[in-house]
């Protein structure tokens, strides 16, 4: 009689267990994933974002773009990553942790609205910046701003 009561509790120590070591497995799992670099996003880098500006905003064809190399581009433009928040502020970024530093510039809010990471490309005295994923352009600054 005794052993009859005890395989129904038994069978829910088991569930029990499993249910907890399968949510631990989980959390190390999700812990490790996070922890990766993530490696479905590309980020562009500041020749490929310069190539934007001159593809969107100097109307540059497609055929002459294809003909440009980076060594083409060796002192045309300077860059730096940069953090752009909704409201338009501009700070200074590590490209790799995304850690911001001082507040450096001030523009209108995004085009696309939201915060941005994404390259300060500076040609010809004028400011745009590039989404660094998407290869968006998500404001500029004239020189005469």
């Amino acid at each position: 009689m005794l052993g009859k009561l005890d395989a129904p509790r038994n069978k829910v120590i088991f569930i029990v267990l499993l249910s907890i070591g399968f949510t631990l497995a989980m959390y190390f799992v999700v812990n490790y994933s996070l922890s990766q670099q993530s490696t479905t996003f590309t980020r562009l880098i500041p020749e490929e974002a310069y190539i934007i500006v001159l593809h969107d905003v100097f109307n540059q064809t497609l055929d002459d773009i294809r003909n440009i190399t980076f060594d083409d581009l060796q002192g045309k433009f300077t860059s730096q990553y940069v953090m752009i928040n909704g409201e338009g502020n501009i700070y200074k970024a590590n490209k790799d942790s995304h850690e911001t530093f001082e507040l450096i510039n001030r523009t209108s809010e995004p085009i696309t609205g939201g915060s941005h990471y994404g390259w300060e490309i500076v040609s010809n005295g004028s400011k745009y910046y590039i989404d660094s994923t998407s290869g968006q352009i998500i404001t500029s600054l004239n020189a005469s701003n």
